[in-house]
């Protein structure tokens, strides 16, 4: 099985310091811990089975390079050019694909 380097934006690398920020302040560090670990698990799967996300309804229009990935909780926004996967978005399932890459300028 070919296996893919990973590679986060600086705004994934923020999502993902705000998430665990959100979720020490309104829980504790254990349930913030275990989401990151839920994404950081979808992160390493994405390494070996990339082609497993589908194009996000929001963003046919905008961008067709874009792929995403669910977790229990959280949407993966990402893109593959060749042999490596660059996770653009970590967002809540519940909040906007579009809005979000509109606010982080991704297409």
């Amino acid at each position: 099985m070919t296996s893919y380097k990973i590679m986060l934006t600086d705004n994934a690398n923020k999502d993902l310091e705000n998430i665990y920020q959100h979720y020490i302040l309104r829980a504790d560090d254990k349930i913030a811990n275990k989401l990151l670990s839920e994404i950081d698990n979808a992160i390493t799967l994405l390494g070996s089975q990339p082609l497993l996300g589908h194009l996000p309804l929001e963003l046919n229009s905008t961008d067709k390079d874009c792929l995403e990935i669910f977790t229990k909780s959280f949407r993966l926004i990402y893109k593959i050019e060749k042999q490596l996967v660059i996770i653009l978005i970590v967002l809540h399932q519940k909040q906007s694909v579009a809005k979000a890459a509109f606010n982080r300028s991704i297409h």
